[in-house]
């Protein structure tokens, strides 16, 4: 478990943090000492308790805590656990307002307790400008490699771009267990390069040299790489998704494109193609947006003030105890039981 604070120092932002502590578990492990483990390693004292694992929520149900909870609410899974472990949870935090009216919808009464708070990034200082308007267009993937992130519709778009006659060259930055597949499938005929750069300073500096974002993802809550290639003068071209997607992308900073719709991708980088002024215009629109609304120093001020309001939104919590895991998992078994017969089981 990391302090919320600690992960700020690359945005040039520093939180005071006094311990950070790790808690590590097995799958062979009984839940429910697990869960005792995890409640041992919380401090007693009020505070802000922040989370969003199934875990978390599950240790708060069966061991009281003298700190407020703040649950983030990141996509659908969140959700869920929001309906489950509810009654635990002090304060909802959500990062698009799809997820924002779902839960006022499913937390009836609670509206005072819920709030947007959209993720922030870091604004770079080196941003693309879109100056060059005779190279060929440089398109920009930056996700999990996986199939849900539409890496196999890459091929499929630039087909189509061949057959439109638009030049184009692909970077792709990315980790994921389908990644070596994409590269064997992918003809050696549409240029691309797939990088692994070990920075995120180093991510963002290849992203500036970029000019679309080209993201045909199947499913996402409030995707970070939007923001982040959005603050480099990116243009997205992304599946039109429930949540942050529609939250940001609107008309006139880029494409909210249907899903598995490779030609209407095709299509939108053509049109951008075509009209290089409108996409360095659109580029300079969806810089100014970041910088406006998702600029890390903001947002994460703004998270900090409503952490700083745990005296405020304290309740009483009442446990329900809900079962957990398998018939394995159970508070009278002893965890060397539950572990040696699991391991004699799966080896």
């Amino acid at each position: 478990m990391r302090h919320e604070g600690s992960n700020m120092a690359r945005a040039g932002i520093t939180y005071p943090v006094d311990e950070e502590l790790y808690f590590s578990f097995s799958e062979k492990e009984n839940g429910y000492s697990m869960l005792k483990r995890l409640h041992g390693i919380l401090p007693g004292a009020p505070g802000a308790f922040v989370l969003n694992y199934g875990t978390e929520m599950a240790m708060l149900d069966h061991y009281p805590v003298r700190q407020t909870t703040y649950q983030l609410v990141h996509d659908q899974y969140n959700v869920r656990l929001s309906e489950q472990y509810g009654h635990l949870v002090d304060v909802f935090i959500c990062h698009n307002t799809h997820i924002y009216e779902d839960l006022k919808r499913l937390h009836p009464g609670r509206e005072q307790r819920i709030f947007y708070r959209p993720h922030g990034v870091p604004i770079p200082a080196k941003w693309q400008q879109h100056n060059n308007p005779e190279k060929p267009l440089k398109l920009f993937f930056l996700g999990r490699m996986t199939k849900a992130k539409g890496i196999f519709d890459l091929p499929v778009i630039s087909k189509h771009l061949v057959d439109m006659q638009v030049p184009f060259e692909w970077t792709c930055i990315g980790n994921g267990p389908e990644l070596e597949q994409l590269k064997k499938e992918w003809p050696s005929e549409y240029p691309v390069r797939f990088l692994s750069p070990a920075t995120n300073n180093e991510v963002m500096d290849i992203c500036a040299e970029q000019d679309l974002f080209v993201l045909p993802t199947k499913f996402e809550g409030s995707p970070v790489s939007l923001i982040e290639t959005m603050s480099a003068g990116l243009v997205p071209v992304i599946s039109k998704l429930p949540g942050g997607i529609t939250d940001i992308v609107q008309e006139d900073i880029g494409y909210a494109l249907p899903v598995d719709d490779n030609l209407a991708f095709a299509k939108a980088i053509t049109e951008l193609h075509a009209n290089r002024p409108h996409l360095a215009e659109m580029g300079r629109r969806c810089r100014a947006k970041i910088i406006q609304d998702f600029d890390v120093r903001k947002t994460a001020a703004a998270y900090h003030a409503l952490f700083h309001r745990y005296e405020e939104f304290y309740t009483p919590k009442n446990l329900r105890k809900l079962k957990i895991g398998s018939r394995l998992d159970h508070p009278v078994i002893p965890n060397w039981l539950t572990k040696l017969l699991r391991k004699k089981a799966h080896g």
